[in-house]
């Protein structure tokens, strides 16, 4: 049950933070920041591996020293909301500034949106850590509690620089090699 609260929590939030990058850039009048074929691989490779890495995290040890959850209890209970609307906020918001900015210093569109593309996957990456307790901060927790996990963000870490830095897949996902 908590593993099926993180993954919710995590896709929700990412995916909250993708919609509100997009909405953002509509209502200021920017261009998009996000090609389609960069959403498509945002959304199955960068989220989609983290997110099912999630799904196997081990027990937390207090889990067993925790009340029983009511059987009629959403799911979305606890809070749970909030943590997804605020870090789907924070993801989204981060993103959109940083391809304003980028966008409006150098007015290469090209250039912003692999800003926004590597601004929304690393701050995807970085949530994946907070999502596997509900209790305990980050540093409790650790990093290397889920090998799977950190497997999982280092690939996707990976296949960021390989779509950015290799000519063939930059020319497929109109990418910019940064430096």
């Amino acid at each position: 049950y908590d593993n099926i609260r993180k993954f919710i929590r995590f896709l929700l939030g990412c995916n909250l933070g993708e919609i509100l990058t997009m909405f953002l850039a509509m209502f200021w009048g920017l261009p998009l920041p996000l090609r389609p074929i960069q959403i498509l691989w945002v959304n199955l490779v960068t989220d989609g591996l983290p997110a099912m890495a999630l799904g196997v995290d081990p027990a937390e040890k207090n889990v067993m020293s925790r009340p029983p959850r009511l059987p009629n209890e959403s799911i979305f209970s606890r809070g749970l909301w909030k943590k997804i609307v605020s870090r789907g906020s924070v993801i989204g918001i981060t993103t959109i500034t940083i391809f304003a900015l980028a966008y409006n210093n150098s007015s290469d569109l090209i250039y912003a949106q692999t800003m926004a593309l590597s601004t929304l996957i690393l701050t995807q990456l970085l949530h994946v850590f907070e999502c596997r307790s509900e209790y305990l901060a980050v540093w409790e927790t650790g990093f290397t509690g889920n090998l799977m996990l950190l497997g999982a963000v280092i690939f996707s870490f990976l296949l960021l620089l390989a779509i950015i830095y290799l000519p063939f897949l930059r020319e497929i996902f109109q990418t910019y090699p940064l430096g």
